[in-house]
């Protein structure tokens, strides 16, 4: 026999109301990290929607074991489309999942025992109108400072782009609630759950549980943020101390062009005189001596591409200098997608831990070999380096310094750059050499 249609709708209105606005306040946070276009990312939310429209109603006219299949494929689907359309870690993922989770068992219990205060009859039965009504109460007085809590405390945190492995654990901390909220419910072995959310006092303690959570994570989501801050103040200041030896060099340069230009004037007041005087044979034998003193090398151009050329030449000096053989091939435009200053923040920092590598290196054979390449919208870097030194990363894998206490800022900087142009880069190392390379693609 079928159901009656008012009953029908009864179930489809509390499933929509449990459903749909906890999925778009979990997508809130990453309305910028979308696989797909907002256009099918909303199709498909549609048709997820209609999936627990109809999981719920089969659900609440089964019995037994199917009830509890259905609820299982009815999770499972969200999950699914969750961590599909979304292209975040999973450790982000989880955590705002669960966060909302916990907000919406919170609305859910919080419904319910209003329905008990005023209606104690319907509240006897599930998913009646009564539950709907107090549902979208609860939800606007909830929901909306939740709302400003995810656009003001976790969107920020989440768009932080240098804390990347400290998800990997964060999410725990909306795990362990959600541990409490189910034990609190389906734990006790005396009280039914709808026993449990009809009594004020467990509401009570509830929004209490859930204050607490909102703290907790908003202590931790400012905690990033400011180490955000604090990474980048530090790439910064590298920056600008890589900036401050590029322009001391340009200086110097510029003061050995005065020079030469100097020189020049007086080579050619001198070899003027001879010519004035006829005299051919000592001009002949200046001219040898000039020509012995000219520099058998000129400022090389490794690239067309003026701010990652400056760089590459700097560092063939350097090399140069310390004797450590440097090869490039290098195929940069004068105009790449990736920003000037960006380029320059990767080559600084790729060929800074190149030569210090040689240079703390024992071995006498030396050598730093750069490959770099800008086609079809990509931009390839490969820098291979003479490496016997020991490496040293803390548990999530991230190189810590040899310099300093903490986090290698060169490494930090080349990933941050890398994620910024939605590429990766990594490092490895084997029989004495150190690789790294890099990829950034047209933002």
């Amino acid at each position: 026999m079928l159901p009656p249609l008012s009953r029908v709708f009864e179930i489809c209105l509390y499933s929509l109301l449990n459903f749909f606005p906890f999925l778009i306040f979990a997508l809130y946070p990453f309305l910028d990290d979308l696989r797909f276009s907002r256009t099918k990312t909303g199709l498909l939310i549609v048709v997820l929607t209609f999936l627990q429209i109809l999981f719920g109603l089969l659900a609440c006219f089964s019995t037994g074991n199917i009830s509890a299949v259905l609820s299982l494929i009815s999770t499972l689907s969200y999950a699914f489309f969750y961590f599909t359309v979304i292209r975040k870690s999973p450790g982000q993922l989880l955590f705002v999942l669960l966060m909302i989770s916990n907000i919406a068992n919170l609305v859910v219990i919080t419904a319910k025992c209003l329905e008990g205060q005023f209606f104690p009859d319907f509240a006897l039965l599930p998913y009646r109108y009564s539950m709907s009504l107090f549902m979208v109460i609860v939800e606007i007085f909830i929901l909306i400072p939740v709302f400003i809590f995810l656009k003001k405390v976790i969107t920020p945190a989440i768009s932080c782009s240098q804390s990347f492995h400290e998800w990997r654990y964060l999410w725990l901390i909306p795990a362990t609630f959600y541990l409490i909220w189910y034990y609190m419910v389906y734990g006790n072995s005396t009280l039914s759950g709808l026993e449990i959310a009809l009594n004020p006092k467990n509401i009570i303690v509830s929004v209490f549980v859930n204050a607490g959570a909102l703290l907790i994570y908003s202590i931790v989501a400012r905690l990033i943020v400011n180490q955000e801050q604090i990474l980048k103040l530090q790439q910064q200041n590298h920056q600008l101390e890589l900036q401050t030896v590029q322009y001391e060099k340009l200086q110097e340069r510029i003061e050995d062009a005065r020079r030469a230009k100097h020189d020049l004037h007086h080579h050619l007041s001198v070899m003027q005189a001879y010519l004035e005087k006829k005299d051919y044979e000592s001009l002949a034998s200046y001219l040898e001596q000039y020509c012995k003193q000219l520099p058998d090398h000129s400022l090389i151009t490794f690239c067309e591409n003026i701010d990652a050329n400056i760089v590459l030449s700097h560092y063939a000096q350097e090399a140069e200098r310390l004797g450590i053989a440097y090869s490039v091939v290098a195929n940069i435009p004068a105009s790449c997608p990736v920003e000037d200053h960006d380029l320059s923040v990767l080559f600084g920092n790729l060929l800074e831990n190149a030569v210090d590598a040689c240079v703390a290196s024992k071995t006498t054979a030396r050598s730093i070999f750069v490959r770099a390449v800008y086609e079809k919208g990509s931009l390839c870097i490969a820098i291979d380096n003479t490496f016997d030194g020991k490496i040293i990363q803390d548990p999530d894998g991230t190189f810590l310094s040899c310099k300093h206490a903490g986090k290698g800022l060169g490494t930090v900087s080349v990933r941050t750059i890398a994620s910024k142009y939605h590429g990766t880069c990594r490092f490895d190392w084997k029989d004495q050499t150190f690789f790294a390379s890099v990829i950034c693609f047209r933002k």
